[in-house]
């Protein structure tokens, strides 16, 4: 039997649609629920942060920023101008620094206001989280959902958001983030928009004018081609070069602010030490991402055990190689963990103390962008796990919803209790002398707020100078060469009466930093309340070297020149701070009068003095100093009315003098 012979072009047969009828994968095509979603996750984070928008400003830098940074409180132009131009507190980050003089424009110190700023960048960023992370895992919802609802409510977060002084972490990232997700939509783009990529770079200079952390851009941009198999050619290099030097140049900036200041000597620490920090700090970052407990506002370096770290630092090496071979190994079968892990590394390495940056050793903030690459490591795990249509998986699918439901919920309520020890710096730093008992740092900034509570609008308790100096004692016990301290304790001691034990502290202070103009200035004002004004007057001169311009410094000084009979220097003083906007009060008015009435400027003196009773109705010694200047101007009965009623409000007047007044009526 002869066999058929087979058609050489057979016709496909129709593909048959199957319809997908798992319950368990989510429909990517019904916008509604995305969106939905992510509104859900937006309300589950702002009633999370909550507590944050109560919290008062503290002296951890905020005070720094705000309320010491007169250049803030200028015209937003000015503001602007300088803080382009310049670096503040040993960092360059001018778009932070101008939202600070715009809220301050308008608000002045009410924190609530730079809380709910923050809080509303937060915000912003969860949703542009959700979207990058949207589209980076090939539109798969439910792994946005768990990036995104990570991302949000960690408790490694609240540093971030519940720190005024930290707008700038929130603030970087909004267009780092923004950057990313338009770098991806250029790649992916068919035909590639080149527009995509430019809005990209200008996101990353945004990103850089908000901090110097966005230097990693460049690398996070290169494991996005990493991840998505972007073919390599001449063109992917040539791309990336404006990125690259511009993170060179904002590297550079960031040096050079820093220099001397927040970055330690290299030699501090040896080499060898230095990789055991790296290493302990990377993998405190990912023992916190999953055990977020006994969490500080401050992560001390450990003490020396005479020149050695202690034991468990020399173990941390070898754990991280072991972690980074782990790593590695899964390359063989995904590209998902080496991308998550090596985003996250990319974006941390800066800061993982292989140079010393600042005194901490960690710092929660700066995991904010970073988690991003674990959180996408757990949502594609999760997603694997949920879409698995293999019967065995069945039963892991609600456990591991349970599981996320429940791991929501405690995020949820341990940030929201971790933004309340936000609240003030007692709260603030007796947390963190909790977890550090042995911290000379906490201790110092403890005392430094109780000392200034007033400055912040609170009422000072009975106790509060008692707790500070022991605050300053302990300090000194543990760290005995912290300038910082003893000019605080030589403050306490001033406030006291105790100068002589003040002038000590100061001069200690000095002694340890001669760079602080505000240990100069208040060595001066001491020098000033004992009436030793040529030793005040060289200090203050200090000041001026070092420093430049200062208020205090003017308004102290021109009483002391009153006091030194120095009268023309007296009003040259008033003269300056009428220049630099500084609104004058009735005591000003009155001492500038008094320096007018002895030099013979009897009309100026006469019109400070009426503006000081203006400003104070029962200013009894105004009327009596305006009743000497009309004397001398022998305007007899406005003196005499003058005399009488500086008389009628308490002052002590030589009935000889009112006598001859009235002779003269």
């Amino acid at each position: 039997m002869s066999k058929k012979p087979v058609p050489k072009n057979k016709p496909k047969q129709p593909e048959v649609k199957r319809k997908q009828t798992s319950k368990n994968i989510l429909p990517n095509e019904q916008s509604w629920l995305k969106y939905a979603l992510l509104g859900g996750i937006l309300i589950l984070t702002y009633i999370t942060f909550l507590p944050a928008l109560i919290n008062q400003i503290t002296n951890w830098d905020d005070n720094v920023y705000l309320m010491d940074n007169l250049m803030m409180q200028k015209p937003i132009s000015i503001a602007a101008q300088y803080f382009f131009t310049h670096f503040y507190g040993s960092n360059y980050f001018p778009f932070p620094q101008i939202t600070y003089s715009i809220i301050w424009n308008s608000y002045k110190f009410n924190p609530v206001i730079y809380h709910e700023v923050s809080l509303i960048f937060h915000i912003l960023n969860v949703a542009l989280v959700f979207w990058f992370i949207y589209l980076l895992s090939g539109k798969k919802i439910e792994v946005a959902v768990v990036v995104a609802v990570l991302f949000g409510i960690h408790p490694m977060r609240v540093e971030s958001v519940a720190w005024i002084a930290e707008l700038k972490d929130v603030q970087y990232s909004f267009f780092f983030i923004f950057g990313l997700i338009c770098y991806y939509k250029y790649i992916k783009g068919v035909p590639k928009n080149i527009l995509f990529i430019i809005l990209a770079f200008i996101f990353f200079i945004l990103s850089g004018f908000s901090k110097p952390a966005a230097t990693t851009f460049s690398l996070a941009i290169i494991l996005i081609d990493f991840y998505t198999k972007r073919k390599f050619d001449k063109w992917v290099v040539i791309e990336k070069i404006p990125f690259l030097l511009l993170s060179l140049g904002l590297g550079i900036l960031t040096i050079k602010a820093q220099q001397g200041t927040a970055i330690a000597k290299f030699e501090v620490f040896t080499i060898f030490q230095r990789f055991m920090f790296a290493s302990y700090s990377m993998l405190n970052y990912i023992y916190k991402l999953f055990l977020p407990i006994n969490l500080s506002a401050l992560y001390p370096y450990p003490h020396l055990i005479g020149t050695r770290l202690p034991y468990q630092f020399y173990a941390m090496p070898v754990i991280a190689l072991l972690i980074l071979g782990l790593v590695f190994w899964s390359y063989k079968y995904t590209r998902i963990i080496a991308f998550g892990f090596l985003f996250f590394l990319a974006n941390i390495v800066l800061v993982l103390q292989f140079m010393s940056v600042g005194i901490a050793l960690i710092s929660e903030r700066y995991t904010y962008i970073p988690y991003i690459g674990l959180f996408f490591i757990i949502g594609m795990g999760f997603s694997w796990i949920y879409r698995n249509k293999d019967q065995k998986f069945a039963s892991y699918k609600s456990v591991s919803i349970a599981a996320f439901i429940g791991v929501t919920i405690t995020l949820a309520y341990l940030s929201s209790e971790r933004c309340k020890v936000w609240f003030n710096c007692d709260i603030l730093w007796s947390d963190v002398i909790k977890q550090f008992p042995d911290d000379a740092e906490a201790y110092k900034n403890r005392g430094g707020y109780l000392v200034e509570i007033n400055k912040y609008d609170i009422n000072p308790k009975p106790n509060d100078f008692d707790r500070a100096f022991n605050d300053f004692n302990t300090s000194i016990a543990i760290k005995a060469n912290d300038p910082k301290v003893y000019s605080n304790r030589g403050n306490i001691f001033a406030l006291r009466g105790k100068y002589d034990l003040s002038l000590a502290d100061y001069s200690k202070s000095i002694e340890l930093d001669s760079s602080d103009f505000n240990v100069y200035l208040n060595r001066g004002i001491t020098y000033s309340i004992m009436e030793k004004y040529d030793s005040a007057f060289a200090d203050w001169d200090k000041v001026l070297k070092i420093h430049g311009p200062e208020i205090k410094l003017y308004q102290n000084r021109a009483y002391a020149y009153v006091r030194a009979n120095r009268f023309k220097e007296t009003i040259e003083d008033y003269k300056t701070l009428e220049d630099m906007g500084v609104p004058m009060d009735a005591n000003m008015y009155f001492f500038r009068s008094f320096a007018n009435y002895r030099l013979g400027n009897y009309d100026a003196a006469i019109a400070d003095n009426t503006k000081a009773i203006a400003m104070n109705p029962n200013y009894k010694e105004a009327y009596y100093n305006r009743g000497q200047t009309y004397n001398s101007m022998k305007k007899f009965k406005n003196a005499y009315d003058d005399i009488i009623k500086a008389q009628s409000l308490g002052y002590k007047v030589d009935p000889s003098f009112i006598a001859s007044l009235k002779k003269q009526l």
